[in-house]
């Protein structure tokens, strides 16, 4: 029998098992603990939008080179504001104006703009003078705005609502601000709109989204950890039925969860969206390694040997298995790194270190607790569980061929379903429907042009042509028409805005003129009294237009189609501009914050592949040094392969959208599902070395290890379950589908593995197991 050489090493330091030894290693496990603790508590929260972006590729760059070029397009908040007696009542106006003018007045404001500070320019005489949009104190002008407003549909959708309930004030905040920072921004426009006495507001933007997600993550990692907690508290007394073997392992795996959050904190690390399910999964999947060693612990105590005797020889018999298993959840957390996404990279990083960690202290901690009890506390068998295993055995044998046939059908089903899995993903998806939040958003979904940006980019591909000329503006307006009638944009903020500005500004501020000339001689003539009247370039055409005219930015909100949609709409337009683009020396380039997270999202298929070809190499390499036979490796893997196709199915049957927080369910899935192979197949080479039959073999494997398969099975998959009560969509999903994921790996193991064994074993005349 092969065991690893640390193992081997602990078993033969006799001083391992005596109890000076075991106060030792507990007083410094507890010591370190304390430590890491102390850094654990000083934990914070993080939901960096930016994080999210793909890293190192073009589309990155490109948006990089966009946001410092122009600006943030996600840096902004919306407020909505209704009034009962219409939003064009002049005491209303006139309170909208006074809170812009507060809102301007707080921190980390860059700018406001209320309906109340927009202005058209009007050329009178030789200087250009700005009138107001909205009149609030002259009832007789305040009719002819609101015709004007409706009629040239400029601010509709993003200052004022098609059905005119209600008007909207665009804030424009501060860069990458703090947590704190925006917190106390909402807060302080929370309570402003609150003195202000508005009949009813709509608030949304990104630091309010991450405001309500980190709030709900902080409830809910302790939400998780304590359903977690109450759930595997059950299953122990069950399994045990004894109150010193239910805490024993309680401590040794919260211990595990301090050290990795203190590792986290140390390193830098903070808490976001992914990373609230590291507890849970550490809790879960840490205790099926105190499991395993401590119902072999029982077993041993049953035959009446000492309890330093047991746990040796449950060490010896289990030890290396459970190092195994640890290693194959580790390695498939560590598949993560393929993802393009850096949150989901330190996901699997730290949680692969976390699962290592709660091995070392298991192995360190468990034996000492053990030599230091005072008596054997001998739990006792529970024989409704191996009734159930010996009849589910007979079962499996009873049943080969229809076990094997069937699990072929449902492969069938499977690959099904799996085809119409979709990628897809939309903003505030994750949050329910019920949420405040989604709500408010969605009301600007639906009265005004949207929340979702979209950004696009000229540049001039000839470094001795520049955009400000008749040409090159005949074919920005054919793009910007395009793209408009293709993404179906609300009002689109260009460089060509200050020309139709400009054309209705000569012509006495008349919208019919808000237009771009269709002469070409007019249209020249009028590029050049733009720039002989000083109205063009200015401080605010900047952000569209750079100083060497070489880039314009085009720059709107629309509704949020979601990631699959806009993909194809994006390859629509894409083709449509390459008909008129040959002749041009412009590029048109999509960018964006949105367009980035759907790039991420369409990376997601090759990530997941390269994700789980790492894992199956890597475990298949791990079968193939363990039991020294190629054909086991397929016998290992195929009951662990059917259930990935099986959750991937029941995705795409449910029209569940593959997302990236739920793309990291097949690795870890797989990664976590082999371990149960890994303890029958192992406790099935040892019941072989002394020499019994191979049938008997496999029944002493089968019902020894069963009974810890089933029981950590159970463990993991409650700590998944308390996951389906969260208020994140995509942990929901996560909780479910690893859920079904797991107990299907159990069940082809229990049923499909036993006949895989005997069919190798029949083909081959022995085993191929050494």
């Amino acid at each position: 029998m092969i065991i690893h050489p640390f193992l081997s090493y602990l078993l033969k330091i006799k001083n391992m098992f005596k109890k000076n030894t075991a106060r030792f290693i507990i007083v410094f496990v507890l010591a370190i603990t304390g430590w890491l603790g102390y850094h654990a508590s000083q934990s914070s929260f993080d939901y960096a939008f930016e994080k999210f972006f793909p890293i190192g590729n073009t589309e990155t760059k490109s948006f990089e080179t966009f946001r410092n070029t122009f600006e943030n397009d996600y840096d902004f908040l919306l407020i909505a504001l209704e009034n009962h007696e219409g939003i064009f009542n002049s005491r209303f106006l006139l309170k909208v104006d006074s809170f812009a003018k507060d809102v301007i007045q707080l921190s980390y404001i860059k700018k406001v703009t209320a309906p109340t500070d927009l202005k058209i320019p009007i050329m009178v005489g030789m200087g250009m003078q700005y009138r107001s949009v909205l009149h609030p104190n002259n009832d007789s002008l305040l009719k002819k705005d609101i015709e004007r407003i409706y009629q040239s549909k400029e601010f509709i959708g993003s200052f004022f609502s098609a059905d005119s309930s209600s008007l909207c004030i665009i804030i424009q905040t501060d860069e990458k601000l703090s947590k704190k920072k925006s917190d106390k921004l909402i807060d302080e426009i929370e309570n402003l709109i609150s003195s202000y006495q508005f009949d009813k507001y709509y608030l949304a933007g990104k630091i309010k989204a991450q405001q309500i997600y980190l709030n709900k993550m902080q409830e809910e990692i302790i939400f998780f950890l304590f359903t977690s907690l109450i759930l595997v508290l059950l299953m122990l007394i069950y399994l045990f039925r004894s109150l010193r073997h239910v805490v024993i392992p309680i401590i040794v795996i919260l211990f595990s969860i301090i050290w990795q959050l203190g590792i986290m904190q140390l390193t830098g690390k903070k808490i976001d969206l992914l990373h609230i399910l590291l507890p849970t999964i550490l809790f879960v999947v840490g205790m099926s390694d105190v499991v395993h060693i401590m119902n072999k612990y029982q077993e041993e105590l049953r035959k009446g040997i000492s309890q330093i005797s047991a746990i040796q020889n449950a060490l010896r018999n289990v030890g290396l298995a459970t190092l195994i298993t640890s290693a194959t959840t580790a390695i498939g957390f560590i598949s993560l790194i393929t993802s393009p996404i850096l949150p989901v990279r330190e996901f699997g990083l730290y949680t692969a270190m976390g699962v290592m960690i709660a091995f070392f202290i298991t192995l360190l901690l468990l034996p000492s607790f053990i030599v230091l009890s005072s008596n054997k506390a001998q739990s006792k068998d529970n024989k409704h569980l191996d009734r159930f295993l010996k009849k589910l055995f007979i079962f499996s044998l009873r049943y080969q061929k229809w076990l094997i046939l069937g699990s072929f059908i449902i492969l069938a089903i499977g690959i099904a379903g799996s085809t119409q899995v979709k990628i897809n993903i939309h903003l505030l998806e994750d949050l329910k429907e019920s949420e405040p939040l989604k709500k408010e958003f969605k009301y600007f979904e639906q009265n005004y042009a949207g929340i979702r940006p979209f950004e696009m980019v000229a540049n001039s591909k000839d470094s001795t042509s520049d955009l400000w000329n008749v040409k090159s503006i005949r074919f920005l307006l054919m793009v910007e028409e395009i793209a408009i009638r293709h993404f179906e944009l609300g009002s689109v903020q260009s460089p060509l805005i200050f020309i139709r500005f400009f054309n209705r500004a000569i012509h006495a501020g008349s919208n019919k003129y808000y237009t771009i000339p269709s002469s070409n001689q007019e249209l020249d003539s009028l590029l050049l009294k733009m720039r002989n009247s000083g109205f063009f370039p200015s401080d605010e055409s900047k952000l569209y237009l750079t100083e060497d005219y070489s880039k314009a930015r085009f720059s709107a909100k629309m509704h949020d189609i979601g990631s699959y949609r806009a993909q194809h709409i994006e390859e629509t337009f894409m083709h449509e501009l390459s008909q008129i683009e040959n002749d041009s020396h412009i590029k048109i380039e999509l960018t964006g914050s949105a367009r980035l997270i759907d790039k991420n999202i369409s990376y997601l298929s090759s990530s997941i592949i390269k994700g789980l070809g790492l894992a199956f190499l890597v475990i298949a390499i791990l079968f193939g040094l363990i039991f020294q036979s190629f054909k086991m490796i397929g016998v290992a893997l195929i009951p662990n392969i059917f259930p990935l196709i099986i959750t991937s199915g029941m995705m795409g049957f449910m029209s569940m959208d593959l997302r990236v927080v739920t793309s990291i369910i097949f690795t870890i899935g797989f990664g976590i599902a082999v371990d149960d192979t890994i303890h029958l197949l192992s406790r099935y080479r040892i019941e072989l070395s002394k020499g019994g039959s191979e049938l008997y073999a496999l029944k002493r494997a089968y019902l020894s290890s069963g009974k810890a398969i089933l029981i950590t099975s159970f463990i993991i998959c409650s700590g998944f379950i308390s996951m389906m009560l969260s208020g994140f969509l995509s942990i929901m999903q996560i909780g479910l589908l690893v859920t079904v994921l797991l107990l299907s790996a159990v069940l082809f193991d229990l049923l499909l593995l036993p006949s895989l064994i005997l069919l190798t074993r029949k083909r081959h005349g022995k085993s191929n197991i050494k």
